[in-house]
């Protein structure tokens, strides 16, 4: 539904389309290094509704950068008032919330100055041609996708969205906490998301492996939460995570095409800006 709202910039798109696609994109993102699940969800959202895939791609990217934004201000707010919180969880915080800055600047900036820009780059002899193939074919349709989170209205409704899932999902890792005999409050475990979710901006690992379960146990051990029983939430959290995008990827890889997902997944297309005709109810 989130993701919807960016995209709805472009015009409808069916709600069934955009859960098949976010789904197989968390599924390459569990699966493989680097995100590729997001650019692969912004080729396939690009070509199944005939947006383009440099539309999708920038489209991911803003909401990339307002969750980041988001999970910074939420773990800020989180944080204050805990004497014990990790130092690489404070410094980790203040670089993201850097670039979170620095990212939404460039946001809001870059569409609007787009067109001069590149109207003045189109004078230079040498560059002339060049800039306006790369405009007709990708960059155009790209900063109109980042443009989408310009409209007032999409963007409360965007970040009415992130409040409620993020306050879900903290809900559900405290209850996940609590049947493991963990006791942790909802604003701990708004902490461990955003230490979490801080940890997988950087795709150190595929599927953060590792990198997950030392976050988690660093996270709760400043809450007074043994090792083991840390690493054993952390364990299972992933898991779980894992048999739901298992479960649900493999539903929504068969909607879609599964070979053609898989080939998507690998890496083996590039991003097109070229529309493609599609129907509209999202059965293909």
């Amino acid at each position: 539904m989130r993701w919807r709202v960016l995209l709805s910039a472009s015009g409808p798109v069916p709600f069934r389309l955009t859960f098949w696609v976010m789904t197989v994109g968390y599924l390459g993102n569990s699966i493989l290094p680097m995100r590729a699940g997001d650019l692969g969800r912004s080729y396939l959202m690009g070509q199944r509704a005939g947006m383009g895939g440099t539309f999708a791609l920038a489209t991911t990217v803003a909401e990339r950068v307002l969750d980041a934004a988001f999970l910074v201000i939420v773990g800020g707010l989180s944080l204050l008032g805990h004497p014990l919180v990790p130092d690489w969880l404070s410094r980790g915080l203040i670089v993201l919330a850097v670039i979170s800055c620095i990212g939404l600047a460039v946001l809001l900036a870059l569409p609007r100055f787009w067109d001069p820009l590149a109207s003045r780059l189109e004078r230079v002899p040498r560059l002339s041609s060049t800039i306006r193939r790369l405009r007709e074919r990708w960059l155009d349709r790209f900063f109109e996708g980042l443009a989408s989170i310009r409209h007032p209205g999409r963007m409360v409704m965007f970040l009415a969205l992130t409040c409620v899932l993020w306050f879900f999902d903290a809900v559900g890792t405290a209850l996940f906490a609590r049947a493991l005999g963990v006791v942790i409050s909802i604003p701990a475990a708004l902490v461990l998301l955003s230490a979490l979710g801080a940890s997988s901006a950087v795709p150190l690992t595929p599927g953060q492996i590792g990198v997950y379960q030392w976050v988690a146990s660093s996270v709760l051990g400043s809450y007074g939460v043994a090792p083991e029983p840390a690493v054993l939430m952390a364990i299972g959290l992933q898991a779980m995570n894992y048999l739901v995008l298992l479960a649900w990827g493999a539903v929504c890889t068969f909607q879609l095409g599964g070979p053609e997902i898989l080939r998507v997944l690998a890496g083996l297309p590039a991003l097109s800006g070229e529309k493609e005709p599609d129907d509209e109810s999202g059965n293909h």
